[in-house]
């Protein structure tokens, strides 16, 4: 039964099921892989946002580390049908490739230590059709995923340490030629006799990594990742939710990555898109301005900027992961636009502090492909002068940096003319080095909103919308 931990899917199944998937998936014509799951690969799949998705598109995702087990009895009352090491999931699939005839290859450790575990695992399957082997060590990956593919095998065992095993075999798995593929760890110094494993008893009581620490006290770091491992379990949101319903908007809770691959598509979609990014004082505006909570509600993207929206969709029982400033994501846009060639326009800021943001911009992206741009104040015949502009231009991105709500409404009013926008409220008098962004230590804690009020005292006024928002958050005296 696939279920989740941490954002994570994994498999509460036995050992026994474990094995039966993957016989079905060597009868498969399509290749399969498995992953270990254990405390340390969840913390650093956290960090680790290709290792994450790997982790997500697995075949087999088996419980390995006892931490797990734990967590799941702690945060959600549920019992793990049992506990499955790495290694006796690869002694097993050893022995059902020995009986059923297929071919396995070997990937990792030391020279010396891989062909001793090739050795001794030949003594104890005698029969077992070995393709070949290789050492851990090695700078062309193209030379072995070709040599592992013209060996025929059926199975591809790697032991590399984690995430280098399961980097190699996903970004190699529709090239090596196998069915099945599967880290293992540290299994082949096992196999080689370099490695003790623990007493069985040890083994049955969870115990195995308090053995192993004994044997090798180096290994402090990994066991003080146990606490470290429970903890950020209980903070994160069981099953990822693309997007968080909050005050009747949709708020992406994806990565940086994942909101760029969106972005990329709007943009090759040829039709108008609005990205929103969102902070606590435009959400408070929102609440009692009908027109701009119905954009909200109604754009394709809204980014959570602001602290507060992280804060306010967790007072009502919703987690969101990533904030993203939008200040951030809009540079990472630039790169994105410098990269495929996309055509750039931008609105907004004094004409002086744009001129300078805009020389800035071109140092860093000299390929960027800048088809116009205009200041922020403007009368109504060059405001149409503007949109005929864009549209000439063929303009495929769009940024505005007028202020939170009348950057968005502005876009709204014109949108049936316009392509992909987004408001970047006052990125550009940070581009233009008008105003300094915070140490990055106080963007960290989501303190950016108080740094500004210090540097721009006049911010004051405008801060009554947070505490506003603050309060009614508080006391839930706002309709979700």
């Amino acid at each position: 039964m696939r279920t989740f931990i941490a954002t994570f899917p994994v498999d509460n199944i036995t050992r026994k099921e474990a094995l039966e998937y993957i016989q079905i998936f060597l009868k498969d014509s399509k290749p399969h892989f498995a992953v270990a799951i254990n405390p340390e690969k969840i913390m650093k799949a956290l960090r680790d946002e290709k290792l994450g998705k790997i982790i997500r598109a697995s075949d087999l995702n088996f419980v390995d580390g006892i931490g797990v087990v734990w967590a799941f009895k702690i945060f959600y009352h549920e019992r793990v049908k049992e506990r499955i090491t790495g290694i006796d999931l690869f002694s097993e699939t050893l022995e059902i490739a020995f009986k059923a005839g297929n071919s396995v290859y070997f990937l990792g450790s030391k020279e010396e230590t891989i062909k001793k575990a090739v050795k001794n695992i030949s003594e104890k399957y005698p029969g077992l059709k070995i393709a070949g082997f290789h050492n851990g060590y090695f700078d062309n990956a193209e030379s072995i995923v070709e040599e592992i593919r013209q060996s025929g095998a059926d199975i591809l065992f790697t032991g590399m340490g984690s995430p280098k095993q399961e980097y190699f075999i996903s970004d190699n798995l529709n090239l090596l030629g196998v069915k099945f593929a599967m880290g293992v760890g540290g299994s082949f110094n096992v196999f080689a006799g370099e490695y003790k494993r623990a007493p069985h008893l040890v083994q049955s009581l969870g115990l195995e990594w308090l053995y192993r620490f004994i044997l090798d006290p180096k290994r402090l770091p990994r066991v003080l990742s146990l606490p470290k491992f429970i903890f950020l379990v209980g903070k994160t949101p069981r099953q990822l939710k693309e997007n968080v319903p909050f005050m009747g908007i949709n708020i992406s809770n994806r990565n940086i990555s994942d909101n760029l691959h969106i972005v990329d598509n709007f943009i090759n979609s040829r039709s108008f898109h609005l990205v929103v990014t969102l902070n606590g004082e435009m959400a408070s505006k929102a609440l009692n301005d009908r027109e701009f909570l119905y954009i909200l509600k109604t754009t394709d993207l809204v980014i959570p900027d602001g602290v507060g929206i992280i804060w306010g969709a967790r007072r009502f029982g919703e987690r969101i992961l990533y904030r993203i400033p939008g200040i951030d994501f809009a540079w990472e846009i630039l790169k994105l636009a410098e990269k495929e060639g996309y055509r750039v326009y931008f609105l907004g800021a004094c004409e002086d502090v744009l001129k300078e943001a805009i020389n800035r911009i071109k140092k860093e992206f000299p390929s960027l492909n800048i088809v116009g741009s205009h200041s922020g104040y403007f009368d109504d015949e060059e405001e149409k002068e503007i949109v005929s502009q864009i549209k000439e231009g063929d303009t495929q991105i769009l940024f505005v940096g007028m202020g939170g709500i009348k950057q968005e409404k502005w876009i709204w009013k014109y949108k049936e003319a316009l392509p992909l926008c987004m408001g970047i409220g006052g990125s550009f008098d940070v581009w233009g080095g008008k105003v300094k962004r915070a140490p990055m230590a106080i963007r960290r804690l989501g303190l950016e909103w108080f740094y500004r009020i210090i540097i721009q005292p006049s911010r004051i006024l405008r801060a009554r919308h947070l505490f506003t928002f603050a309060f009614r958050i508080t006391f839930k005296r706002i309709e979700v």
